[in-house]
């Protein structure tokens, strides 16, 4: 039996660990935070994923748990309402695709799991393999020994700065910043999102089903801004860029200095010419990060996730020919997801190729409600059209009946 350590217990590690236990492994998770983090955006769950989380038996319970938003709203710098769409135009949804709260997808995945050891709130410190074993010492436990290491351990990852170095050579910045957290559900939301667009910024606020409302911003970062990791910085950038904005967002702004999960980063893509080294491999943000505004970046890593674990499973254990093969399978889904963003980063950025892309955003906003159903249909379809192009960017191989490697 094959022992083998996943750092990071979100989406991909997760999944990571529930397959390979399938497969007759014996997966240890670790993670950094105290407990499992319960918080986290809105998050879609479409194309391949779809059948990745039904062959795990977590698609009903998905279906029980997902947002249900039922309206997405527009307005202007006043408030005043300027359209209200499909929230699956906003999502590029389409029939049979899911979104579920970070969290919750979080939650349901580590009650999944049956019988593997998760180390909380411990990290990893170094690092050392040789051909036959890696010898991975840690903050707080004993030193011990595994046959691989797979790091699933997000954007950031640590596992990959111990083996590989530096993030800056693998990290594509696209200039643009986000930040989340939770608020009080003072605008009365039920089960409703609500967008105010203004140049080169972003705000959404949104409740759920579950009632835990939340406010999210995007918007065009200084160079200066791109490698913010103090709070206090995060949060006066934040201030900064949304300081000459109406609407809500004076108010909005004012909660995240008592929000519990306030969240700031740059929009970024991992690009890595390998994913693995020697007996240590990447998975997820960690590997392939496609970035927030693909609107992938959960079923990538479930996705990711299945493949890396049935490679595995079917070279029986063999981490040079199951690597290979992962990495065979999944790039040319991974360049589709990551392609996404770029759509999406130049209207944001305000970049003249995407000024057509812009206008017809805009016009379709405007009069929306004025529109024949015909040409919103056709609208939504083109977005659509692309994401569900990427999302299905792959054939998934049933690695539980058969056991040559994907093609």
């Amino acid at each position: 039996m094959k022992n083998i350590l996943i750092s990071g217990a979100g989406i991909a590690g997760l999944s990571l660990a529930y397959w390979l236990k399938q497969y007759g492994f014996h997966p240890t998770l670790i993670e950094k935070h105290p407990t499992l983090r319960a918080e986290g955006y809105k998050i879609d769950i479409r194309g391949v994923a779809v059948d990745v989380v039904k062959r795990m038996g977590l698609w009903e319970k998905i279906c029980l748990n997902r947002t249900a938003i039922k309206e997405s709203r527009f307005v202007n710098q006043t408030g005043k309402f300027i359209s209200e769409v499909h929230p699956d135009l906003c999502g590029a949804r389409v029939e049979g695709d899911l979104e579920i709260v970070r969290g919750k997808l979080c939650e349901l995945l580590y009650e999944h799991l049956d019988d593997v050891e998760c180390l909380f709130g411990d990290s990893i410190t170094k690092i050392s393999q040789d051909q036959k074993q890696v010898l991975v010492e840690f903050e707080k436990e004993s030193p011990r020994v595994f046959d691989m290491v797979i790091g699933a351990d997000g954007l950031h990852s640590h596992v990959r700065k111990l083996v590989w170095g530096d993030e800056r050579q693998f990290l594509d910045k696209l200039g643009l910043n986000i930040s989340f957290y939770s608020i009080p559900n003072y605008l009365d939301l039920d089960c409703v999102e609500i967008e105010y667009h203004s140049p080169k910024k972003f705000v959404i606020v949104y409740c759920p089903r579950d009632g835990l409302a939340k406010a999210g911003f995007a918007f065009v970062a200084k160079p200066n801004e791109l490698n913010l990791r103090d709070k206090e910085l995060q949060q006066q950038s934040l201030r900064e860029a949304f300081q000459d904005c109406q609407w809500e967002v004076p108010s909005l702004l004012d909660f995240m200095e008592k929000t519990p999960d306030f969240y700031y980063d740059c929009m970024a893509q991992v690009h890595m010419p390998k994913w693995s080294e020697g007996r240590v491999t990447l998975a997820g943000d960690a590997a392939y990060a496609v970035s927030p505004v693909a609107g992938q970046g959960a079923s990538v890593a479930l996705v990711g996730a299945y493949v890396l674990a049935g490679e595995l499973a079917t070279a029986n254990g063999n981490h040079f020919i199951a690597f290979e093969n992962y990495e065979s399978c999944l790039r040319e889904y991974i360049k589709q997801n990551q392609d996404l963003a770029q759509m999406s980063v130049s209207i944001l950025k305000g970049d003249r190729s995407s000024w057509i892309a812009t206008k017809i955003m805009w016009l379709t906003l405007r009069i929306g409600q004025l529109m024949p159903a015909s040409w919103i249909r056709f609208w939504k379809k083109q977005g659509q059209k692309r994401t569900a192009k990427a999302a299905s960017a792959l054939t998934l191989k049933d690695y539980l009946r058969h056991g040559n490697s994907c093609n």
